[in-house]
């Protein structure tokens, strides 16, 4: 791709023009990759492939399919892989299923094969090392659960609380044990070679639970953001480091829902996702938000309301998963999720999400020129705030300060602007370097207007750093109307 906009005298197309600050990631699948360019026009920003089902080859092809649709539309439009990691699973049953009615009682085993008839298989080594009397098993992502009463001879008999049926290498939680895991798993190792050799922009890491494991996969990702998955209560408990560590969190909502108590998610959400945005990381909520739509046409209003509390709480974005990947409508479910945002990016509520605020111990020129930027749109109303940017570092300061504001984001680096389509208020756009700075924004205005994103006499504020090409070298702002000639002696 040699560039991410229309020709000079073409101006964006009215989908482009439309999309919401907040940002939609959707996963591709059956159902969807032949329809990647309808996914786009709908509003996907970032497409995720799942690692966890497929081959080499699959990937490749989706990759292929998104990379064309985006050249196609001259849009920028990044790509997470998620990997798979250690997640725990049952082994197989004669028929394929077991029943288990509540109150029974079950005797569970490490293994992965054919269980005998009444037994689990857990892939777990040493099973009962790490299950203890009291401990909760959660069978079929949640759908059963055990309650352990005694370990004895290498098995563990349980009893069961929520009766259901559990089928062959269906996914397993044990939230009360201290299960130790290897992570990146030989797979994930893998897959992250993988995905460094297509150049995917997002890694996301499943089944994390230290900041450790999140530092093993940078070591290997390349430039690679790497998303730390939070889906385990032992993330939960760390979250602070694995937010240091990392580019940002996913709020992973299906498996966390196994390993906390329902009642428990919601204030989980909002705390993981106004932590994230305090220390100016990015942060993804996922699993659910349109869950009918995989089968309906329309979502429930508890759907609705669901994905409209993630925008007010602050995320940078949404994330489709089955609506998408299987779906009967997916399209459908993209441009929902685009017109919920929309209509919540509207209203004077959505100025109370939380922000990154910086006091004086994080006074740097970078961070002092983004929040100058933010507080000089905000007081001047000013719809958009241009930021010329290497590395998209000062972009992420200034979205994480959650402006009312649309970030224009313009970096000569294709591999930058895929970053910043997974940051809320940012429009990335790949921008040709100028030799100074007054040809920079001159150039900026002129190709601005004919895209239809600026006016002439409209007053906007730039963000800029002298020398222009020099990476982390923010220290100009400057207020400006479009059409003004541009000087700086």
């Amino acid at each position: 791709m040699t560039g991410d906009l229309p020709p000079p005298h073409q101006p964006l197309p009215a989908y482009e023009r439309e999309r919401s600050f907040t940002k939609i990631v959707a996963t591709i699948g059956p159902a969807s990759e032949d329809r990647v360019g309808e996914l786009i026009e709908a509003g996907m920003s970032v497409a995720r492939v799942n690692f966890s089902h497929g081959t080499l080859d699959d990937h490749r092809r989706l990759i292929g399919k998104v990379r064309a649709a985006a050249r196609e539309r001259l849009m920028p439009v990044g790509i997470l892989g998620d990997l798979p990691g250690p997640k725990m699973r049952t082994g197989s049953f004669p028929g394929g299923a077991l029943e288990l009615p509540e109150g029974e009682r079950v005797q569970l085993r490490s293994g992965d094969g054919l269980a005998r008839a009444g037994e689990v298989l857990i892939d777990v080594p040493d099973l009962q090392a790490v299950v203890l009397p009291d401990h909760r098993i959660a069978l079929a992502d949640g759908q059963v659960e055990l309650v352990a009463e005694e370990v004895r001879g290498g098995e563990v008999g349980a009893r069961v609380r929520r009766a259901g049926t559990v089928g062959d290498r269906q996914g397993v939680h044990l939230p009360d044990s201290g299960v130790c895991y290897e992570l990146p798993t030989s797979e994930d190792r893998e897959l992250i070679a993988f995905a460094v050799q297509q150049e995917l922009d997002f890694l996301g890491v499943s089944f994390v639970g230290k900041a450790s494991e999140v530092v093993s996969v940078r070591e290997l990702a390349g430039g690679m953001g790497v998303i730390a998955k939070i889906e385990r209560a032992a993330a939960l408990e760390n979250l602070a480091e694995l937010i240091e560590v990392s580019e940002g969190i996913m709020v992973a909502r299906g498996d966390l829902g196994v390993e906390l108590r329902l009642a428990e998610l919601p204030i989980a959400q909002k705390s993981m996702i106004r932590q994230a945005v305090e220390a100016g990381k990015l942060v993804i909520t996922a699993t659910e938000m349109l869950e009918s739509m995989v089968h309906s046409s329309r979502p429930t209003r508890a759907e609705v309301t669901d994905v409209a509390n993630a925008v007010l709480d602050g995320t940078d974005a949404l994330m489709l998963s089955a609506e998408t990947a299987v779906g009967e409508y997916p399209v459908e479910a993209v441009s929902t999720m685009r017109e919920i945002a929309r209509e919540v990016e509207c209203s004077d509520l959505y100025d109370t999400r939380p922000r990154l605020e910086l006091g004086p111990a994080d006074a740097t020129f970078k961070d002092s020129i983004a929040m100058a930027a933010v507080h000089a749109a905000r007081a001047l109303k000013l719809s958009k705030i241009i930021c010329f940017t290497e590395t998209g570092n000062t972009v992420r300061l200034i979205s994480r300060s959650r402006p009312s504001s649309e970030i224009i984001a313009l970096s000569p680096n294709l591999g930058t602007v895929r970053q910043m389509t997974c940051m809320a208020h940012v429009r990335p756009i790949q921008f040709r370097r100028e030799p100074s700075l007054e040809d920079m924004l001159y150039m900026a205005a002129e190709i601005l207007v004919v895209r239809g994103l600026v006016d002439y006499g409209e007053e906007v504020v730039f963000v800029a750093g002298v020398p222009p090409g020099v990476a982390d070298s923010t220290n100009v702002v400057k207020l400006h109307r479009i059409g003004d000639e541009v000087k700086f002696s």
